[in-house]
């Protein structure tokens, strides 16, 4: 619409116009930078406190292996760091719930119910679990909570056909993490053990009353003895009726003195145990038969150094490098913390690298050569 247009009056110059002089521009000037000042300044205010805002959001809360032994084993310590170089902070972005170790036993596992309760009730954001035990309780403890918490596994075995996880590609539940299968890995550890001591015939284990019930154990023992039997080796079991308790550790000791020469040509560590350097006495009584002795894993720090040196490591190990487990696990938790992926769509992931380990001084101890062609390919040798 035309709206219709205001007379032009006509404009009387009874007087010249006055010209604006300099100062008054300058004044002019002066108040728009004025105003552009004060109108950043609110800016950056609005920003800095938006920043603020920011900072001062609450730290993600991440319980970390109950099996751990503090300050951190190379999974943890691997985690950790990692997360720092992701740009988590502890005591800022991030905190770490630290409960100390408990036995994968029985008893350890109803205290841990107790711990998973107490944990998701005051609100946690990610459970770093560790093994079978540990893992399943937490998502026994979230489904019955009603809380689905993330759960990242550092060490898990066989976990489909477990029932913790629908398939590698997705576990259908709060849980992913690094997995192994047993069957390969034991079947590599035995081909290079019997290069190492081709004589092998009778190869003696701690199982019943000495092993820990339930995984990690259960399933490494039944692989063992599939692959054993492959190769023609006798697997000579040692056993005990006593229960864990008073006298129980006397009683694992008691049984390895008792072993005489003759017995059993080497000796392997089943993983899982009733306490924490029982692996140590397992070591003493194969010096003592002067047989060789395998571990199923090696734990190397930040700087590649074993964490336990001599008896704890035996003559030879074959197994994951844990501290990159915990890096691997590190990168999960980040897509999950910060990217908001579920755990179910982060496929499970098999161990980046695994270690050849081979100890000289054990190798002494026995007087056992080691062939050539086992030290060109080890990647850690204890001198």
């Amino acid at each position: 619409m035309d709206y219709p247009k205001e007379p032009v009056q006509p404009t009387k110059q009874t007087q010249p116009v006055e010209k604006k002089s300099q100062a008054k521009l300058l004044y002019a000037a002066g108040g728009v930078l004025v105003f552009f000042v004060i109108f950043l300044g609110g800016f950056w205010l609005l920003q800095e406190k938006s920043s603020r805002i920011v900072e001062s959001e609450q730290p993600f809360v991440v319980v970390l292996p109950i099996y751990d032994i503090p300050p951190n084993r190379p999974l943890t310590a691997g985690f950790v760091d990692k997360m720092e170089d992701l740009g988590y902070k502890e005591g800022v972005d991030i905190l770490y719930k630290r409960y100390g170790y408990i036995s994968p036993g029985p008893e350890g596992i109803e205290r841990l119910h107790g711990i998973y309760r107490t944990y998701i009730e005051e609100g946690v954001d990610l459970i770093h679990s560790l093994e079978y035990g540990d893992t399943n309780v937490a998502l026994q403890e979230t489904k019955a909570a009603g809380k689905p918490i993330p759960i990242v596994a550092g060490d898990l075995i066989n976990p489909v056909d477990l029932g913790l996880a629908e398939s590698w590609q997705s576990s259908g539940n709060n849980l992913t993490g690094i997995a192994e299968t047993r069957p390969e890995v034991i079947e590599r550890a035995l081909e290079l053990f019997t290069t190492i001591v081709p004589n092998i015939r009778k190869i003696g284990v701690g199982t019943q009353g000495i092993m820990a019930p339930g995984e990690p154990a259960a399933s490494y023992l039944k692989t063992l003895r599939e692959e054993t039997g492959k190769l023609g080796i006798e697997l000579v079991e040692y056993t005990t009726d006593v229960p864990p308790g008073p006298g129980h550790k006397e009683e694992v000791i008691r049984i390895l003195q008792n072993i005489q020469e003759g017995e059993i040509d080497a000796w392997v560590h089943i993983p899982g145990h009733f306490f924490a350097n029982q692996q140590a006495f397992e070591h003493q009584m194969t010096v003592r038969l002067k047989i060789p002795d395998m571990l199923p894993a090696i734990e190397l720090d930040d700087n590649g150094e074993v964490v336990a040196q001599g008896e704890a490591v035996g003559l030879f190990t074959y197994g994951p490098d844990f501290y990159e487990k915990g890096q691997q696990l590190a990168i999960m938790a980040d897509k999950i913390l910060r990217g908001g992926t579920q755990p179910s769509e982060i496929p499970l992931e098999l161990p980046g690298r695994y270690l050849i380990m081979v100890n000289l001084k054990t190798a002494k101890a026995i007087d056992l050569a080691i062939p050539s062609e086992i030290l060109e390919i080890a990647d850690l040798i204890i001198e």
